[in-house]
């Protein structure tokens, strides 16, 4: 089936968002699609929290309160950073997600598709999130170009919020001091209305393009392998729910999964946001600390932009967003992300109503799709 047909058949919902219906259907139809072509299929069933949002608002809360007692308080208000800077640290690097535990959860679900080899020797998993987002003022077309620096700001007002409690619990005062802590925390609460305001006035969107380009590239990559399976390798092929929501089908996979995949002889390719610009393999990730791809996945990556059809294809060090990819990078294992940016390095109608399957290039899944192909066929040997 062309790759097309894939992402049409994903775009019959206006939305997949997270742990919401549309989610299980769409994921229905593409277990249904992994078991045509042959693939072992079935749905993994796990509970996640339903916005991105809750997370940050209590992180973002967490501070705000912090910055507003801490002058009189400046123990408690210390504690309350530290513990705050944590978890957005667990988040960002998505180590660990104490707050999701916290949160009212919903039903959602991964979609796994195997190819067994039992001479394998070495796994390749294929990774796509199926689910989309909600729209939000941080997404407007006008604002998402500043979505990077707005985040670096932030990271730097939590730091100076805290470094400004630590110096007032040790006994320092003074006008300036509080005319910090107080820009510091009013700042805070422009977090909180944008998220506030994603949730009361977002609207889900269709995801053409974020993220239906990808997991369309992915069966176009297990179409070619179940016709002519690889010698050496076995391919899973894996579509995660709730993507948008701090990755928590990548966490909940790799949480199931950790011991059938070694490190050392598991790789993982990620598709995502492949519906409009130039093929880009990512050679790094990470909003706060960026952890490498896997050297070899770059290096095979790399010597295919000489064939004449991948010439445009470029590498890339991506710190816009986290991908599935980080879930499993962060834990050591050999990731390659592939994804299509725009001219600014941007993603084109990210998490936006216009993410529909009209503005979509087709040809870009495609490309991915023969060039992850490409990657298999380099590492079967």
């Amino acid at each position: 089936m062309p790759i097309r047909n894939y992402l049409e058949g994903l775009c019959r919902w206006s939305h997949r968002g997270s742990t919401t219906e549309n989610e299980r259907q769409a994921a229905e139809y593409i277990r249904e699609q992994m078991g045509a072509l042959g693939l072992e299929a079935r749905l993994e069933h796990f509970v996640s929290h339903t916005s991105f949002s809750w997370v940050y608002l209590i992180i973002y809360g967490g501070f705000f309160v912090a910055g507003w007692i801490g002058w009189n308080s400046s123990f408690i208000g210390v504690v309350l950073c530290g513990l705050m800077l944590a978890l957005f640290y667990g988040e960002c690097t998505s180590k660990w997600k104490a707050v999701a535990g916290l949160l009212p959860k919903r039903p959602s679900q991964n979609v796994l598709g195997v190819l067994k080899n039992p001479a394998a020797r070495k796994k390749v998993v294929f990774v796509a999130h199926y689910d989309s987002s909600k729209s939000g003022l941080s997404f407007h077309p006008s604002l998402v170009g500043s979505f990077r620096s707005s985040f670096i700001t932030s990271v730097v007002m939590m730091l100076v919020l805290a470094q400004v409690l630590v110096i007032r619990y040790f006994g320092g005062s003074g006008a300036l001091l509080g005319f910090v802590r107080f820009i510091a925390t009013a700042y805070m609460l422009l977090p909180i209305i944008l998220l506030i305001h994603r949730e009361i006035f977002g609207q889900y969107v269709q995801g053409a393009a974020d993220n239906a380009s990808g997991v369309a590239a992915m069966l176009g990559v297990a179409e070619k392998l179940v016709k002519e399976p690889p010698k050496t390798l076995e391919t899973w092929f894996l579509a995660t729910g709730c993507e948008e929501v701090n990755l928590m089908g990548m966490t909940a996979f790799m949480r199931s999964h950790q011991y059938e995949l070694s490190a050392g002889t598991t790789y993982f390719i990620n598709f995502d946001n492949l519906g409009k610009g130039t093929l880009r393999y990512i050679t790094g990730e990470g909003m706060l600390s960026v952890y490498p791809s896997s050297a070899e996945l770059v290096c095979i990556a790399e010597g295919l932009t000489n064939e004449q059809r991948f010439a445009d294809v470029r590498p890339y060090v991506y710190r816009l967003a986290t991908l599935d990819a980080l879930v499993a990078s962060s834990r050591e294992y050999k990731v390659l992300s592939l994804m299509a940016l725009d001219e600014t390095d941007g993603i084109a109608h990210w998490h936006w109503p216009s993410d529909t399957i009209y503005n979509v290039d087709f040809s870009v899944s495609e490309k991915a799709a023969d060039f992850a192909g490409c990657i298999v066929a380099a590492l079967d040997k």
